[in-house]
């Protein structure tokens, strides 16, 4: 890890509530709290873990997010989220992939990506950042606009 803990408050020692993969672009980190977490800078490093222990630490402006067993960490900021299920049958994401939620909005994938997963009734995080939506489930992030 290349940053000194010893400068940092620890603000906050909490649970993933699901799947881990680490840090990517666009990913949300929701805890057994229910408070919900969005990395606010890129940096990629994969680390799969279900439900691991994390720690959160802020320096006054800055806060950072450091899962137990994973020597790194990643810039965060705190935010408010739409928290649903994704009706029936879900496969991942294609080009142009449909998500109809228990809650009855519905959205639409808004970035080129493709990623295979199957779940059934999956939970699904959406938050807003600057001037997009970012869907999560199961800890895979997806962009996504609303269409209803």
């Amino acid at each position: 890890m290349d940053i000194d803990l010893t400068k940092w408050k620890l603000v906050k020692t909490g649970q993933i509530e699901d799947e881990f993969e680490g840090f990517d672009e666009e990913m949300i980190f929701e805890l057994t709290d229910g408070t919900v977490y969005y990395q606010s800078a890129y940096k990629y490093r994969y680390n799969y873990a279900y439900r691991p222990t994390v720690k959160i630490y802020s320096d006054g402006y800055t806060k950072i997010i450091v899962p137990n067993g994973m020597n790194d960490y990643a810039k965060i900021q705190e935010t408010t989220a739409i928290k649903s299920k994704i009706i029936n049958d879900f496969k991942g994401w294609s080009s142009d992939t449909i998500f109809e939620l228990q809650n009855g909005q519905i959205w639409k994938q808004d970035k080129q990506k493709y990623k295979y997963f199957y779940s059934y009734r999956p939970n699904a995080i959406i938050i807003k950042t600057g001037s997009h939506y970012i869907m999560t489930v199961k800890g895979k992030s997806i962009r996504v606009k609303r269409i209803k």
